[in-house]
């Protein structure tokens, strides 16, 4: 690749057309993005940064016969031994898809029934673990047996004169 194709820019771009292409790959190919990923991600990263800095520093005025060469040089070496940037990617994308299947595996599994609804029978009761995720999903984990409970439609507003109980474990999961 030549460093026009590198920095994604024209022949005729201008120099602050070739500083803002370069900070943009600089943003998203930096090695320190990816210090929690895989090492061949990490690996692949910071090939990718040395192809992109090259290729700035090409253009910065090191373009003399020697240093186009090395820079040919080392780019082709970073190409002959790293993974190529797409399989990475591939396969990284493959081990979230597999991480969500078992994710959803597992709550299908866990997944029990729907929450028992009772009048409220006096005292003071206040449950609201996992309030957060039942405003957004209608459903509530059980703190106890661990299992799924699906909250009935309008339970927001019944809340005020409702608790709502566990349907295996009968424990209480929400009350106000």
């Amino acid at each position: 690749m030549t460093p026009y194709e590198i920095l994604g820019i024209g022949p005729k771009a201008k120099p602050a057309e070739i500083t803002a292409a370069y900070r943009v790959l600089a943003q998203i190919f930096h090695p320190d993005r990816f210090s929690g990923a895989p090492a061949a991600v990490q690996k692949e990263a910071e090939r990718r940064m040395g192809e992109v800095n090259d290729a700035y520093a090409f253009f910065r005025g090191s373009n003399n016969s020697s240093g186009e060469n090395s820079v040919a040089r080392t780019r082709a070496a970073r190409a002959a031994s790293a993974t190529p940037w797409h399989e990475v990617v591939r396969h990284r994308a493959q081990a979230e898809a597999r991480a969500k299947e078992v994710r959803r595996a597992k709550e299908e599994s866990t997944r029990q029934g729907k929450a028992i609804s009772r009048p409220k029978t006096g005292g003071a009761k206040l449950a609201l673990a996992g309030m957060g995720e039942a405003l957004h999903t209608n459903k509530i984990t059980c703190r106890e047996c661990k299992s799924i409970q699906w909250l009935p439609d309008g339970w927001r507003e019944r809340l005020d004169e409702t608790d709502f109980y566990c349907s295996i474990c009968s424990r209480l999961i929400l009350a106000r």
